[in-house]
């Protein structure tokens, strides 16, 4: 028996108290008891909520998390696709499981996933599927988006429209019209999680890293800005198959540049077209567009495809020449010439080699 007394200053007794002495590992095993019925209530709440079945209206659609999503804003999204009954739920599994800031942002694919702790693996911990993708010189964006959307299933309008939108592709420290002429064609590694956003900025990121290494040095020196070099570039990538013929091909355009000549470079026409042609008339070359470059002096707004190292190279070291025209001779090269007189020699003697 423990006991407890006090006193007041005249030594009597105000307080007198009994208790028997504590049992303390009886106490400590009623401790582990609570706790663990805690612990075990708080783990059958959690089996609970990460059990809940997953049930999409379209398990095929992609579901796209945006960067800087939050909890609830993610949850929203499920409830729309009648994937989760409540928000709540998805809310409820990612804090149970410590998993507030692993939230990974790109685009998943719902098919397979039954429960909501399936779920919670798969945006904390993004499928480490990959996929090498090859984008060839001079692609387009609406080319580029047509290859990813066959390849990594991306919504083909949305990445077109990305790369159109002004705001968007200030934000990619790019400036030009659109990103046409900034998608740099290479082969590349893509994660199917990737979102739309993010296989841009890797494109356009690889561009800065390419002109930088390359042409950096020698745009001091040039009269033409990234855009203007970019967009040239572009038609020489239209107009030559070899790279050893890109420079020449520059020097033509780069001599009308100077003496004020159109450019007249078919491909421009071809990219205002709704349809690739094979061969361009009369009236093709009358579109009003000022990517005509048989109507409007100078070069086109911006780029007409995106061109690859050899055609960025051949823009800002063209041959030194005298040509003004060239020709190609039906074989995938070209006839190059000085004079209006020489150019027209050169098309007739292509024009017999191709009737015979």
């Amino acid at each position: 028996m423990t006991h407890w007394e006090s006193y007041d200053n005249q030594g009597k007794l105000i307080f007198r108290m009994h208790m028997k002495s504590v049992n303390y590992s009886h106490l400590a095993k009623l401790i582990l008891i609570v706790v663990s019925i805690i612990v075990a209530g708080g783990l059958s709440f959690m089996t609970l909520i990460l059990s809940v079945e997953i049930n999409c209206a379209n398990p095929d659609e992609m579901l796209t998390i945006p960067r800087g999503a939050s909890i609830n804003e993610i949850g929203d999204l499920l409830k729309d696709r009648t994937c989760i009954p409540h928000k709540s739920i998805f809310k409820t599994a990612i804090r149970m499981t410590w998993n507030d800031r692993n939230i990974k942002a790109g685009r998943y694919t719902l098919k397979g996933i039954s429960n909501v702790g399936e779920l919670v693996r798969m945006v904390t911990n993004p499928s480490a599927e990959r996929v090498k993708i090859t984008i060839f010189e001079g692609y387009t964006i609406v080319k580029i988006a047509e290859l990813l959307e066959t390849r990594l299933n991306i919504n083909s309008k949305h990445f077109i429209d990305l790369c159109y939108d002004h705001n968007f592709v200030q934000t990619m420290g790019i400036s030009a019209p659109s990103l046409e002429g900034f998608l740099y064609p290479d082969t590349y590694i893509f994660h199917t999680s990737y979102a739309e956003e993010d296989i841009i900025q890797i494109l356009t990121n690889q561009f800065k890293y390419i002109y930088e290494e390359n042409l950096a040095d020698q745009y001091d020196e040039s009269q033409y800005s990234m855009l203007e070099l970019t967009t040239l570039a572009s038609i020489i990538q239209g107009e030559a198959i070899f790279s050893d013929e890109m420079p020449l091909v520059s020097s033509v355009f780069h001599n009308r540049l100077k003496r004020k000549m159109l450019l007249q470079a078919d491909p421009t026409i071809q990219y205002i077209m709704p349809h690739r042609k094979k061969r361009l008339y009369q009236k093709d070359l009358s579109i009003d567009s000022p990517y005509n470059t048989y109507k409007y002096y100078g070069l086109p707004p911006g780029p007409i495809n995106n061109p690859g190292i050899d055609a960025l190279l051949a823009a800002i070291q063209p041959s030194t020449t005298n040509y003004l025209y060239f020709v190609a001779d039906g074989q995938g090269r070209h006839i190059f010439s000085r004079t209006n007189e020489e150019h027209n020699e050169a098309r007739y003697k292509v024009k017999m080699k191709r009737n015979k």
